[in-house]
């Protein structure tokens, strides 16, 4: 079998090379490519395989006669326009597709179950302050919504909130189940595809924590305004956004720290410390990123601009080598507790529900959960 050679389209073979980093490959999987290139060598079906699982490019895609078209429309939604993106990684391009899979699904199911569209996707004109209003009615949380957390993760504590409403809420940071493919934070820290019915944000799992919980409410004021994105203001600096990332922004903001009750606590605070201490002050207390705090304290003109990119490059820093403390350590953790981590807890419910009755099929929950028969039963198990 591993013998047979076969026949894939020259074009195929230059557009699978356009789409990955050659650096980033095997020595081996390279020679295959080239090969193939200069027609020194024809692929054997083993060979496609080796390439297709190195790349991530579907095996399907090898046997066509020309490169297909992928939507790519949620990769012109980006948030800075400025940076150099007309090459999205693969690792993106199927987190993209895994997640669509999800939303159609989801969609369909609800839909049968003769579900109503959700009444807030959309609805909402560019006013931040009234989408924070409103994103704190949808969710049912407090405005000093931290006082409550008695010890809970604020990033868990309002995603579960924001599944409850409606949203799928899928945290990833490896594409798939696939610990070999991480998914880059450079690249982008979330996006979401907007739908009446299903709206669904992906975090990625690479980022700081309260970088998770800035992008997460992000994507939900785009929701509100019925727009797509892909969040990837690495360093919020805010510089080259749009309005409406500015508005993203403001409400992210405000509802992590709400304007009313910073303000009060800058002043006190001020009166002891110094700008740069004021600021972690507040961040232990709103248990968020010193960079929202000191971008709170910018847009009052408490800071300059100067002291908030100071701060925002060394809480970077900071994230970076942390990092790398964390890859060192590789400890790999307990899977079935990451893979219930990753999944969001009402499109499993969901997803298990119609399993039972008879209305999926096991091995579309399996491709739809990156699981396979065990896994998937002890995932529902520990998910119950």
């Amino acid at each position: 079998m591993n013998k047979i050679e076969v026949k894939v389209a020259p074009t195929m073979i230059n557009w699978v090379i356009s789409q990955v980093n050659l650096e980033e490959l095997s020595p081996k999987v390279v020679k295959y490519l080239n090969d193939w290139k200069e027609q020194k060598k024809s692929p054997t079906f083993n060979q496609i395989e080796a390439v297709s699982s190195a790349t991530g490019i579907p095996l399907g895609y090898f046997f066509l006669d020309t490169p297909p078209i992928e939507d790519k429309s949620i990769i012109q939604c980006r948030t800075i326009k400025s940076v150099a993106f007309n090459n999205p990684s693969r690792d993106l391009m199927n987190t993209i597709h895994d997640m669509e899979m999800i939303q159609d699904w989801t969609r369909e199911y609800l839909i049968s179950e003769g579900f109503d569209a959700l009444n807030y996707v959309g609805k909402f004109k560019s006013n931040a302050s009234k989408i924070s209003e409103a994103i704190r009615e949808i969710i049912n949380i407090e405005t000093n919504w931290q006082k409550d957390l008695n010890g809970r993760d604020p990033f868990n504590y309002i995603r579960n909130a924001i599944s409850e409403s409606g949203i799928i809420v899928m945290v990833n940071g490896i594409v798939g189940t696939n610990t070999h493919r991480p998914l880059n934070v450079d690249e982008f820290r979330a996006f979401t595809i907007v739908d009446d019915y299903a709206p669904l944000i992906f975090v990625n799992g690479n980022d700081s924590k309260g970088g998770k919980l800035f992008s997460l409410l992000h994507e939900f004021a785009h929701v509100c305004l019925g727009e797509n994105d892909l969040y990837n203001d690495r360093y919020s600096i805010g510089k080259n956004v749009s309005q409406v990332e500015t508005i993203c922004n403001s409400v992210a903001a405000e509802i992590i720290v709400p304007q009313s009750i910073f303000l009060k606590k800058w002043e006190i605070s001020i009166k002891h410390n110094d700008q740069k201490q004021t600021v972690s002050e507040l961040a232990s207390d709103f248990k968020c990123g010193a960079t929202v705090i000191a971008r709170k304290a910018l847009d009052n003109k408490l800071i300059s601009s100067e002291l908030y990119e100071e701060i925002s490059q060394h809480a970077v820093k900071m994230f970076n080598e942390q990092r790398k403390k964390d890859k060192a350590k590789n400890s790999g953790g307990d899977y079935y507790k990451t893979l219930s981590v990753r999944i969001d807890k009402r499109f499993l419910r969901m997803l298990t529900t119609s399993v039972a009755e008879g209305k999926t099929l096991y091995t579309d929950a399996y491709r739809l959960t990156n699981t396979t028969s065990k896994t998937f039963e002890r995932l529902t198990n520990q998910g119950r």
